[in-house]
């Protein structure tokens, strides 16, 4: 029940259902550090789809096409 509403606050706020999946796995001893915990792993994984979105735009050639 939680992970639904927790999802759909996520949609509202346009934020990546990446929090959605990570909300569960992250173990804190207290509010502020899950939230930090939580927060930090949204940006690694906005960074790393930032990054590779850039290279696919960029055409440079991957190993698997060749």
């Amino acid at each position: 029940m939680f992970k639904e509403q927790i999802a759909a606050y996520c949609k509202a706020l346009k934020l990546s259902h990446n929090l959605v999946e990570n909300s569960d796995k992250i173990e804190a001893e207290n509010h502020e550090e899950y939230l930090l915990k939580l927060l930090r792993l949204e940006v690694e994984h906005r960074e790393e789809s930032r990054k590779n979105r850039f290279l696919e735009n960029a055409g440079f050639y991957n190993t698997q096409d060749i």
